[in-house]
């Protein structure tokens, strides 16, 4: 998962498969206060509520689409820790740990990640290293009947003017990759390769 943290109303880019084909999934921003915005990015999934709660909650079913290397400890200060490398562990270099703030069991799940890990990316600048501390993600989970799903992510506590474009892109995109790839996985994709470790 390229990041669930959460440029005007954009259509995700993925289609097909999970994803409901009588919805519209939307990204908007969405104005908080002044100075400060949320990022809003929902989807409907044709899938149950419990199915769709569990790729996120368990190591078992975030490794089915975040990334081929996940391990959760699902309570209020646990984590989600996530690697790209197949071959690798959560405890090797390159792991992503996401901290669970908070959770209401398939209703909301409140993440949040130390951005000055990120202080070399493109994207980073004072503005958002100053701000990070107050940015989450609030992932919102809504049974609709009849199998479906609505998932709704809130990128919480952006702010506003020039220097946040860059970040608010990027994070648009990495969740439109993560949401292509929650889809391909309950569409019974295998997503990532297996480890294929050198033999010697």
């Amino acid at each position: 998962m390229k990041d669930l943290l959460g440029s005007l109303a954009i259509v995700l880019s993925c289609s097909g498969g999970a994803w409901a084909q009588d919805a519209e999934p939307v990204s908007q921003l969405v104005p908080v206060a002044e100075g400060e915005q949320a990022l809003m990015q929902s989807l409907v999934l044709d899938a149950p509520v419990d199915e769709v709660w569990s790729r996120f909650t368990t190591s078992e079913g975030a490794a089915s689409w975040m990334a081929p290397v996940a391990e959760v400890d699902l309570r209020s200060g646990g984590t989600i820790s996530t690697n790209y490398n197949a071959c690798a562990t959560t405890q090797d270099s390159g792991t992503i740990t996401l901290d669970i703030v908070n959770l209401v069991p398939e209703r909301f799940l409140i993440l949040q990640t130390d951005l000055s890990a990120s202080s070399d990316a493109a994207w980073m600048n004072e503005a958002i290293l100053e701000r990070s501390p107050d940015m989450a993600n609030l992932i919102e989970f809504e049974a609709l009947g009849e199998g479906q799903t609505r998932v709704t992510s809130w990128g919480l506590g952006y702010g506003t003017g020039e220097e946040w474009e860059q970040v608010i892109g990027f994070f648009i995109a990495g969740n439109e990759w993560s949401f292509g790839q929650l889809i391909r996985a309950l569409d019974g994709e295998q997503v990532w390769p297996a480890c294929e470790a050198s033999a010697n």
